[in-house]
């Protein structure tokens, strides 16, 4: 039953998202990256901020990348293996649009950029760093808008 309600609340954030997309004129997409995405962050940002606090920075560093590294990896992955399974004895052919290849790279770009300043600082993440992480996300964002 709680699988049940949890899809269709998810189900109606969506066609809430959309209908504030129609009403503001704003492209989907956009909202998808900010709305949709930072709701879907709150719950790892509370745990990586107690873990934190609870005196274990190394491990709330390695939750920042893994637990999201670990959906993208079990939810993608399983897509695609019941997707390929649906059509098994043919290949499965992706179709790349040109703004999901933008969107990794933004992506593959920033988190590495941010792991690796964040090894070279003996894993005490600089001011600059959020500064610089937030641009990079408003760049990517501006010719959504």
């Amino acid at each position: 039953m709680s699988v049940f309600w949890i899809s269709t609340i998810a189900g109606e954030l969506l066609n809430c998202l959309e209908a504030l997309a129609a009403l503001l004129e704003l492209p989907q997409a956009l909202l998808g990256l900010t709305v949709l995405a930072w709701g879907n962050s709150v719950g790892d940002l509370v745990a990586d901020v107690a873990v934190a606090k609870a005196g274990q920075p190394g491990m709330a560093m390695a939750g920042c990348f893994a637990g999201p590294m670990f959906n993208m990896l079990v939810g993608l992955g399983t897509a695609l293996v019941i997707q390929t399974s649906n059509v098994y004895p043919n290949a499965y052919e992706l179709h790349f649009h040109v703004g999901i290849v933008t969107a990794f790279v933004f992506l593959l770009l920033s988190l590495m950029g941010s792991l690796l300043v964040i090894t070279w600082c003996r894993f005490r993440v600089p001011k600059v760093l959020w500064v610089s992480v937030l641009l990079v996300y408003i760049f990517f964002l501006r010719p959504l808008a």
